[in-house]
């Protein structure tokens, strides 16, 4: 079964790649789209959103996410404005510094935090399903760790002490919010896919 993902960002792209495994062919949006609008005040008002205009575009079902870092202490910053924290165009250094600053001005060295992610997949009109998941834990004012991307050098879940960046991807898809995520939507989807990407049909899995 092929699911466009409503994202050109190659590193979220492949971790949703290992998480779904071989049942899904999950591909990269095409490059010449128009950029979807993220205006909504939740994380799943922002992955519905893009669902449904990219799949006005591509043949294809659309899986879209949104997926963020909350941290109380922060005013709940940077929540839906994670990937633009520190701007329009920047890139998880600029956000992970920005981060950081905002935590010592507060005196904090440490914070508890969560990251959420919201997943929806669209055909054509239609949004098929909706999930939501999180994991909490805390964010530090020094980076550790060279793997992952995003704040995953901030992040530590409850209950261990390195940080999602010093993690292997096997280790990190045991507790992240992504792979909570992908789990129930999985669970969600309204129809049974088998080993082949087809539905207990017979049919094509939403064709």
């Amino acid at each position: 079964m092929r699911i466009v993902m409503a994202t050109q960002n190659a590193n979220k792209v492949r971790e949703f790649a290992q998480l779904l495994g071989s049942r899904v062919d999950l591909v990269l949006l095409p490059s010449d789209l128009p950029k979807a609008p993220e205006t909504g005040e939740t994380f799943l008002d922002n992955a519905r959103q893009k669902a449904l205009f990219y799949a006005r575009y591509v043949e294809d079902p659309v899986l879209a996410d949104d997926s963020g870092l909350v941290v109380p202490a922060l005013g709940g910053e940077p929540g839906v404005h994670s990937a633009r924290y520190a701007g329009e165009g920047a890139d998880d250094r600029a956000n992970n510094d920005k981060l950081i600053r905002a935590l010592r001005a507060k005196g904090l060295r440490a914070a508890d935090a969560w990251f959420a992610c919201a997943l929806v997949v669209a055909h054509k009109d239609q949004v098929l399903v909706e999930v939501e998941a999180r994991v909490d834990g805390m964010v530090h004012d020094a980076p550790r760790g060279d793997r992952g991307f995003g704040y995953d050098p901030l992040f530590s879940p409850h209950g261990e002490a390195r940080r999602f960046a010093e993690m292997s991807s096997e280790e990190k898809h045991r507790f992240s919010h992504r792979a909570r995520a992908v789990r129930e939507l999985v669970e969600r989807l309204p129809f049974v896919i088998d080993r082949e990407g087809r539905s207990s049909t017979g049919e094509n899995a939403l064709s």
